[in-house]
């Protein structure tokens, strides 16, 4: 397939499938900026605009470390994948700040990096500081501040690094007696160059080239154990031209940590493994305790991703594999079903391993149990796990009693290449039951809460349900009646989404069938609690009012008629005009979205009747000092009035909350951490007021 037909196929690729081969194909390909590569990627990420998450995600970032053309099209898109890939406390703008993303002099080869080595930080590790040079022990990111604590190994001082920098130049290596000869070590030793390197390689957190290793080598070592660059450099090329005679072999690994820094050093030069190594990683296996297995299992399974490449599957060579079944967690017994809690395991293995296994348990397992498995994993697996091809798979996936979100969702998704056998398996009784389990692991939940979307708003979805139920319409209404997923809003939605879509269904509904769901779930209602109601500024409120009416009258019939101009020059893939009047469109469509929200939601209010007494509300004076004997004024105002530099504080903020209810003599802490007292709380000056409301 031509590299052309391979990004045509990846755009609507959900599975991976064409997506890992276009990866492999870039690889091989030198400069990605070239006229017949960028524009591709630019596609890409273009049509992945509003579904950048799970392998998309993961393949952008991919991209992005082979040096890309730097378009905006395509830094867009890294920093949404990064948006769905970093885990919630990272996912906030300081640290985008830190990794670059969003600064255009950052090379996304950079970012790529930054973001690797952060994903990887914790307490503990041993840093290597060049500028000077200096080994310390991580300590604590700092959220605040985003800079990283680090106690010196030499003086015992300690010392606080922005993350940018530190992200950019420092090098992590995991702890250990090891790790600490690297530092410097005992003369009277022998401490070989090999070992050196060896060490270096495998306590890395990220892959080193020998290049980094001497310079950190030269800056640690002398004068401590050379005083003189020639002794340095003598001690160095004593062994560099046997480099790998030293080295342990994976193979006589003693342990899971030990052979995953064996595989990963020997990764940079793979070979098959001989007829011995295999017989001695089996015996390993073998050896392995179940516990272990499990506590590390996605260690494991890194092991297990980067020996597949150098065994022959169709061989009996991967019979190796055998005593793991059982024991490792991505690795079930043949004739047991799949447990949840260990399968867990599978959502923290990376994407290019995950690929590795899943051609191992393509090799192991038949359909039945692939099938079987499938519907135990989380949706980034199946994704790399199951093809919607395999006639065999999608056999045994349709004789399953229960199916879960993630696999519900995966069937829609292939819709179109699963065929009819799979998705006429989907019925409204497998959606609800699905969407009923309680306490589901943090894998498990993205499905559940896309499966639900699904189901309460996309019409596909919709049809496919009405489809499948058939001249059985009761078995939807009665489903729906019986569920205790929804609330009686949500029920009466979805009916009327379901009515407006089939006949049948609008004749069930008008018998009287629609008011008894309705009034079962009467009660709920009831005592449903009403959303939060938002306070603003008439000034704020007329504000946003109208720029809604100019974005509706004026600017989105001008991005129109750019578009009808764009549209008249052709090709759209060399068509700039077109691609900034569609970039404005969306943009004025998030836009116009958040305003309608914002004015259906929150409530204009007028500051002249606020009445203040001793508590800090919304229209009130608040004077604090904090505790070097420092008096500040700030301005109790509405959603949308923060102005930061007139000490105008949203109640909303984290400012606001923070004094918003408090009394006079009362004790806060501010956000960045200033302890200070409530002095004083009195009405807002009348010039404030007058302004506020538009006066």
């Amino acid at each position: 397939m031509k590299i052309e037909d391979l990004f045509l196929a990846a755009a609507e690729d959900n599975t991976g499938k064409y997506l890992n081969k276009l990866i492999q194909e870039l690889r091989k390909h030198q400069d990605l900026k070239v006229p017949d590569i960028a524009p591709h990627i630019d596609f890409l990420a273009e049509n992945w605009a509003d579904n950048l998450e799970g392998r998309r995600a993961e393949f952008c970032l991919e991209v992005a470390a082979l040096d890309p053309a730097d378009s905006p099209i395509f830094r867009r898109a890294v920093v949404e994948s990064l948006k769905h890939l970093l885990p919630h406390f990272l996912n906030k703008s300081i640290f985008f700040r830190a990794l670059g993303a969003r600064d255009h002099n950052v090379p996304l080869t950079k970012v790529y990096k930054r973001c690797k080595t952060l994903l990887k930080l914790k307490n503990g590790l041993n840093v290597f500081l060049d500028k000077p040079p200096r080994w310390g022990i991580l300590g604590n990111i700092d959220g605040v501040t985003t800079s990283l604590g680090i106690t010196l190994l030499s003086g015992g001082g300690s010392l606080a690094i922005p993350l940018e920098i530190a992200l950019s130049e420092a090098y992590f290596f995991e702890p250990g007696p090891d790790t600490l000869k690297l530092s410097g070590f005992d003369p009277r030793t022998q401490f070989s160059a090999n070992e050196y390197r060896d060490t270096a390689t495998r306590k890395s957190i990220l892959p080193i080239d020998i290049e980094n290793i001497k310079q950190i080598a030269l800056a640690s070592l002398t004068p401590k154990n050379f005083s003189t660059l020639a002794d340095f450099e003598a001690w160095w090329d004593r062994s560099s031209n046997n480099i790998s005679s030293d080295l342990r072999r994976s193979c006589a690994a003693r342990s899971i940590e030990e052979m995953y820094s064996l595989l990963k050093a020997e990764s940079a030069e793979p070979v098959a493994f001989s007829d011995d190594e295999l017989d001695q990683i089996k015996h390993f296996f073998m050896r392995l305790k179940s516990d272990v297995a499990l506590r590390e299992g996605a260690k494991l399974a890194e092991c297990v991703a980067m020996m597949v490449p150098r065994i022959d599957l169709k061989s009996a060579a991967i019979e190796i594999f055998d005593p793991l079944k059982g024991k490792a967690p991505f690795l079930p017994a043949m004739e047991c079903d799949p447990d949840m809690k260990k399968v867990a395991i599978m959502a923290e293995i990376p994407v290019k391993s995950l690929e590795s296994v899943a051609e191992l348990l393509h090799h192991s397992y038949s359909g039945p149990v692939l099938a079987g498995l499938a519907c135990a994993l989380p949706l980034r697996c199946i994704n790399a796990i199951c093809d919607p091809e395999d006639a065999e798979f999608t056999s045994a996936v349709s004789a399953l009693p229960r199916l879960s979100c993630d696999i519900m969702v995966w069937i829609f998704r292939n819709n179109k290449k699963v065929g009819e056998k799979l998705t006429e398996i989907i019925t409204i009784d497998q959606v609800l039951h699905a969407l009923g389990r309680e306490k589901l692991p943090k894998a498990w939940q993205p499905a559940q809460r896309e499966l639900r979307k699904l189901l309460l708003n996309k019409t596909e979805f919709h049809k496919l349900l009405i489809a499948n139920a058939g001249d059985d319409i009761s078995a939807i209404t009665s489903a729906l009646q019986n569920s205790a997923s929804f609330g009686g809003g949500e029920q009466q939605s979805l009916l009327v989404k379901l009515a407006r879509i089939s006949e049948k269904v609008r004749s069930h509904i008008e018998n009287g069938v629609g008011e008894k769901i309705l009034a079962s779930k009467q009660n709920d209602i009831d005592q449903q609690s009403p959303p939060e109601q938002l306070f603003t500024s008439i000034l704020s409120h007329n504000a946003m009012r109208k720029e809604l009416q100019e974005l509706i009258n004026k600017h989105q019939p001008e991005n129109r008629e750019s578009l009808k101009n764009a549209r008249a020059l052709g090709d759209f893939r060399e068509n700039s005009e077109y691609d900034a009047a569609k970039e404005r469109r969306n943009f004025l469509s998030r836009r116009r979205s958040e305003l309608e929200y914002d004015l259906s939601t929150i409530q204009p209010m007028d500051f002249k009747n606020v009445m203040v007494r001793d508590r800090v509300i919304i229209g009130s004076c608040v004077e604090v000092e904090n505790e070097n004997g420092d008096r500040e004024t700030y301005y109790m105002l509405g959603a949308r009035d923060g102005v930061p530099e007139k000490n105008w504080i949203s109640y909303k903020t984290r400012m606001g909350e923070a004094i918003l209810g408090k009394t006079s003599g009362q004790r806060t802490t501010l956000p960045d951490g200033t302890k200070c007292t409530i002095i004083k709380v009195s009405p807002l000056p009348l010039e404030i007021i007058n302004i506020l409301n538009g006066e």
